[in-house]
């Protein structure tokens, strides 16, 4: 059966791809604080009746859509509602029209615990190993980066899928709904409602991830035919943290 195309407001997209390289640089339009257009409020009102959650984000009517900052380094599609009340929603859930699995967000739980850790381990890493310009060597190409300009990387094999899947395998976790927070306004990832598990698996990944300093064009690019060698300089998370 022929893939159906994603049809908006009249506007016909052939791909996902292509309706999210569209929204892309829509979002890219506008500064953080400002208000979309009346073409593009149309545009995203068809979208945001794909989202999964399309009841729920638009509550009691759209008063404006706008763009603003995440909690991350980001910014997003917002919708303030007729009742002043606000939300994000993301144009690529739309898009895909699903919801995350049940996976995912334990998943996205699981990288949300370590992430402060995993921060604090390359800024002490970089404070103790950077030369008189502030830069270490990417593990990969030996070429000098800043702290802005490079990616702490799980080492293939230990990548964070592996850890999150042996984790659950180690432990004999069943994924359930109550271990993890309920999509609400303004909550960006999915956090760990069970703080048992959230600081489990926190000194588990600390005990056996491999990480290494590579440059951040480098993260996107590497493949499954990366071939696994030893680190040249490997980071390693301090103990301090595997308590927090």
């Amino acid at each position: 059966m022929a893939r159906q195309p994603i049809v908006l407001n009249g506007k016909e997209f052939k791909f996902q791809k292509n309706a999210k390289e569209y929204f892309k640089q829509m979002l890219e339009r506008y500064r953080n604080g400002q208000t979309v257009n009346t073409d593009d409020h149309e545009m995203l009102l068809a979208l945001i009746e794909r989202h999964p959650e399309a009841d729920k984000k638009i509550g009691c009517g759209v008063k404006r859509l706008y763009k603003d900052r995440t909690d991350m380094p980001t910014s997003c599609f917002w919708i303030e509602r007729e009742d002043g009340s606000k939300t994000d929603f993301s144009y690529p859930t739309a898009i895909a029209a699903r919801e995350k699995s049940l996976y995912q967000e334990f998943f996205e739980a699981c990288r949300n615990a370590v992430q402060d850790d995993l921060k604090k381990t390359k800024e002490q890493f970089f404070g103790k190993f950077a030369d008189e310009t502030g830069k270490v060597k990417c593990d990969i190409t030996g070429e000098k980066v800043a702290i802005y300009e490079s990616h702490l990387d799980h080492k293939k094999p230990l990548t964070l899928q592996v850890i999150v899947n042996t984790f659950l395998a180690a432990n004999e976790i069943e994924i359930k709904p109550e271990m993890l927070s309920l999509s609400q306004d303004a909550q960006f990832q999915t956090t760990f409602l069970d703080i048992e598990i959230k600081d489990k698996f926190k000194r588990y990944h600390h005990k056996i991830a491999d990480l290494r300093i590579i440059k951040t064009e480098l993260n996107l690019s590497l493949g499954g035919s990366e071939r696994i060698l030893k680190s040249k300089k490997p980071v390693i998370i301090p103990k301090e943290l595997f308590d927090d």
